[in-house]
């Protein structure tokens, strides 16, 4: 590992040596060169920036070949003015976006001093860029209609970017805390994204998740990189959120706002057919200005959300009756189903009491050192939180308590004027708990009828201290423009899993349930408090090489470390990523980009924790391992419903038992993807761009738990440990780097950036995804023998996606005659949504004799209870494949009217009324997949394929925000 290492370091070095920086993660560059009006180069002449907001003045001068950077500069609107004696100044505005690599070439004229005004802003084409990446700008954040406020939900906006198909509607999934479904860069899966804010990792590493959340007003612009990320860019195989918060200007600036729901102003639930009861106010107010003038600024927001709403439980009353009375005829201990009888569903409490706090603190110690520090703190608390909803009832379900705080600072500071180096540095702490609704139990699963008692299929607690520290160092050597870095980031975390420690029962369907033949019994025991390290270290160069004027070259390298509790570690993590920008045309309004690159994804240390339980990673049997028996009806020692097993350990479990253990590979490797794309970027107009782009993805060593000790054999020949090939444990289900997937995409976009009546965005992609494994880390293969008769569509493929947003505006400033007064102050804008069927798994309900979920067999085969893949003859291919069901298309119209009133000189009263799916259409969700062991396709179970839950109907939401 050393020497391999070393080679890294050494490569890094010779880059050093020669090379030089590339646009960055939480600013924006600047480069370009200045010329004379017959081509020749200006040496030394004078190019500053000042930033609008602030005032803050930057400088730089031209070296040996007329070319000038900027490799640091803040989002936001610039005046630049180029200066060299004997020629006039130049003078123009710019509009620079968060990670943009702007290439501006600048003409002087001969003439005495004065000054040379273009009112043009800056080319609205990247010309250095070769990354396939999307801004979502101010204008959008704070002017489009987003259901709930949930600063996520930009990246739905960008092309290629969708909902995840977890088949769950649950608020909060897994260790995370922010509400709402996962993010699919793509068609991977929603743990392979990092998300940034300012330049520092945001994550759950436990789940892969988002870690934290921010309120809207916070955030300054955001971007998602779909495609070929720049080297600074790692963690991750699939995409890039990357959020930049709003900092503070030379002027006091204060908003307060208020945004309100009510259950009144939605529609009927098509499901439950009644008005849900629903009330939500969402308040807060920001403040920003200077503390000393053109030098220290601040930034602040407070943002509070009272949420009261409901939602549906799609039990039926019959099926919840015949429960019931099994259940107390069995003498079960936990809750019972109380199930409408008056209405098709049943509505469940699901409240939400959250806040946030940001405060951010800008400071220009001198002309060549700025600094910034920020905290932020956010707190929710919810009843019925996860696991709950469609067939699983509230007794299945977890509530959540939840604290994240976190410190940051930056640093930017100019060892002279072609070095820049800057540090960042955070400190996060993060305390979830997650207590089960029901905690007696044991849990029991119905397929496609029922799941209720203790939640069992997530961690009830999450502990996480977060360090992190990145220093990058930006050098321009002529023609090339290198950056280098390290980034160390390092979590100390426990989690707290108790699995099926009161017992788990799955039934195949109702009959079997009431006369207690359950397919699996399972139930843990042990320490299920696991803590945890994660240090991680990635390392990078990356050249930007101006080899023309029309060609632009990007090449870069990263090398990944991560050290995990009883795991190698995987040294092979070499990410090589090359890419170009070629502007073919003088006029600069046609750009070619392409690029190829490794992205490695990091290890979810929730898939660990599971591991560590069973004996540090181990099949080793004492009182400290965390394991779980797992039997079959009938077999010997199995209980009789609804029993659990009580004082036992793991060395204390009778003779005729076998402990289930789940263990990670010693020798994982980190996943990674192969990522190629190519994009033509066309500027139709000064203020508009068309771009069409291909995107391939091959992901390679995907997390999956297969069965290593898998039984060959029924109760009936070997009632104990099924013919398993080792006799000392049941089941090992070990976490394996042995799945892979393809995506190709092709998206088409257009953009309007913000001109005199308004602006819009509109983007389609196509694309087909394929993988052997499903969206979660811990999915497993039908056959464990045969990972590829999984494979099929992925959970996540989605063929078409349309996606509009757009804002248009009557004058927005004050009128002085009665006509004016009356339309001035107008604006409308919306979000249009599109997204083709997804995909399910069609299941039998019934598990196969390596206890894993069965398939309906093709026609003309039949079930074989005694072949090892249960359809006739054993063969290959005799099943359905994975993924072969057709779900439900979803279409949205969110809009939004606003009115602007002036409140004298400088205060302004905005009016806002919101509709969120403002046509109400009906958007069924989550199929009912047990298509029942009936012929298929003929004879399908009553409800297979019936929808369980629903979007949201119409809502209205209204809102005033006072401005100064």
């Amino acid at each position: 590992m050393y020497r391999r290492l070393s080679l890294v370091l050494l490569a890094i070095l010779a880059f050093h040596a020669t090379l030089s920086a590339q646009e960055t993660i939480n600013n924006a560059s600047l480069a370009g060169r200045i010329t004379d009006t017959t081509g020749a180069i200006i040496r030394n002449a004078s190019v500053a920036v000042r930033a609008t907001s602030t005032g803050i003045i930057s400088r730089t001068e031209t070296d040996a070949a007329g070319r000038f950077r900027f490799p640091y500069l803040q989002v936001g609107t610039y005046e630049l003015d180029a200066h060299s004696d004997g020629f006039a100044d130049s003078k123009r505005s710019l509009t620079l976006t968060l990670g943009a690599a702007f290439d501006l070439p600048i003409t002087l004229t001969v003439g005495a001093s004065q000054s040379v005004t273009v009112n043009a802003e800056a080319p609205v084409l990247e010309a250095s860029r070769s990354q396939i990446a999307a801004t979502i700008s101010q204008n959008e954040v704070a002017n489009l209609p987003y259901n709930g406020r949930n600063f996520l939900d930009l990246a739905l906006l960008v092309p290629g970017v969708s909902p995840t198909n977890t088949a769950a509607n649950q608020l909060f999934a897994e260790t995370s805390a922010v509400g709402g479904q996962g993010i699919s860069v793509s068609s991977q899966r929603n743990f392979s994204n990092s998300f940034i804010v300012d330049g520092l990792s945001a994550n759950d590493d436990a789940a892969g998740l988002v870690q934290t959340s921010f309120g809207l007003d916070v955030v300054r612009e955001m971007q998602v990189v779909t495609s070929g990320g720049q080297a600074e860019f790692g963690r991750a195989l699939g995409g890039y959120i990357n959020f930049v918060s709003k900092s503070g200007g030379s002027k006091v600036h204060g908003d307060l706002y208020a945004y309100l729901r009510d259950k009144n102003l939605n529609a009927q639930n098509p499901l439950s057919q009644t008005l849900l009861p629903y009330t939500q106010v969402q308040s807060g107010a920001s403040l920003s200005g200077p503390i000393r003038k053109d030098r220290t600024f601040y930034f602040g927001n407070f943002e509070q959300r009272q949420l009261n709403q409901t939602g549906i439980i799609t039990i039926t009353a019959a099926n919840a009756a015949a429960i019931n009375t099994a259940l107390k005829s069995f003498g079960y201990p936990g809750q019972s189903l109380n199930i409408s009888t008056t209405t098709p569903t049943t509505i469940y409490g699901n409240p939400v009491r959250a806040s946030n706090f940001f405060a951010k603190l800008d400071h220009k110690v001198s002309d060549r050192d700025q600094l910034s520090a920020r905290y932020s703190l956010y707190h929710v608390s919810s009843v019925n939180s996860r696991g709950v909803g469609s067939t699983s009832y509230t007794s299945a379900a977890a509530g959540l308590e939840d604290l994240d705080q976190t410190v940051a600072v930056s640093n930017i500071f100019t060892l002279n004027p072609r070095t820049v180096d800057e540090t960042r540095a955070q400190f996060t702490n993060s305390n979830l708990r997650a207590p089960v609704n029901d905690p007696v139990g044991p849990a029991v699963s119905i397929s496609g009828v029922a799941s209720f008692g203790t939640l069992s299929g997530s961690p009830t607690g999450r502990y996480d201290r977060l360090y992190e520290v990145v220093d990058n160092i930006s050098r321009q050597a002529g023609a090339h423009a290198l950056r280098v870095g390290a980034d160390f980031l390092y979590n100390d975390l426990t989690i707290t899993f108790p699995q099926s420690i009161r017992g788990s029962y799955a039934f195949s369907s109702l009959a079997n349930f009431q006369a207690g033949r359950y397919t699996t019994f399972t139930q843990s025991f042990g320490n299920y408090v696991v803590p945890q390290t994660n240090p991680n270290l990635g390392i990078y160069a990356q050249d930007e090489w101006k080899a023309s004027q029309k060609l632009t070259l990007n090449a870069g390298l990263r090398y990944d470390l991560q050290f995990l509790k009883t795991l190698s570690t995987d040294t092979n993590n070499i990410s090589p990523r090359i890419g170009f920008a070629y502007a073919p045309f003088t006029n600069r309004r046609t750009v070619v980009r392409g690029s190829f690159g490794l992205f490695y994804d990091r290890i979810p240390l929730r898939a660990l924790s599971n591991a560590l339980e069973s004996s540090q990673n181990t099949t080793a049997i004492n009182n400290q391992t965390f394991t779980t028996i797992a039997l079959s009806y009938g077999q010997a020692g199995a209980p009789t419903f609804p029993n659990i097993a009580s004082g036992y350990t793991a060395t204390t479990i009778p003779s005729n038992l076998r402990l289930s253990l789940t263990t990670m590979d010693p020798h994982m490797q980190n996943a990674y993807s192969e990522q190629g794309s190519l994009e033509v970027d066309q500027q139709l107009t000064a203020t508009s761009n068309l771009a069409i782009s291909y995107q391939h993805v091959r992901g390679l060593h995907l997390l999956i738990s297969v069965n290593l000790n898998t039984p060959t054999c029924y109760a009936t020949v070997d009632p104990i440990n099924l013919c398993r090939p080792n006799s000392a444990y049941a089941n090992n289900k070990q976490y394996a780097s042995a799945a892979d997937s393809y995506y190709d995409g092709l998206s088409v976009s257009y953009v309007q950036r913000p001109v005199r009546w308004g602006s819009y965005r509109v983007s389609y992609t196509w694309s087909k995804a394929i993988d052997n494994v499903g969206e979660f880390f811990f999915s497993s293969p039908v056959n464990n023998f045969n990972l590829q008769e999984d494979r099929g569509l992925s959970d996540d493929d989605q063929r078409h996606r349309v996606v509009f947003d757009g804002t248009i505006h009557s004058p927005l400033t004050p009128a002085n005659h009665l006509a004016g007064k009356l339309t001035h102050g107008f604006q409308l804008g919306g979000i249009l949504q599109y997204y083709s069927p997804l995909p399910f798994n069609i299941t039998t309900g019934q598990n196969s004799i390596q206890t894993t979920t069965l398939r309906p067999c093709l026609p003309g085969y039949v079930l074989t209870p005694t072949a090892a893949n249960t359809c006739a003859n054993a063969l290959p291919g005799t099943m359905i494949g994975r993924n072969a069901g057709v779900g439900f298309n979803s279409f949205t119209l969110n809009a939004r009217l606003s009115r602007t009133f002036a409140l004298g000189e400088r205060v302004r009263l905005e009016g806002i009324a919101e509709a969120f799916n403002a046509l109400n259409h009906r958007n069924n969700q989550i199929p009912n997949g047990t298509f029942g062991t009936g012929a298929y396709p003929t004879t399908p179970s009553s409800t297979f394929g019936q929808p369980t839950a629903v979007g949201d109907p119409r809502s209205v939401q209204l809102a005033a925000k006072l401005s100064f």
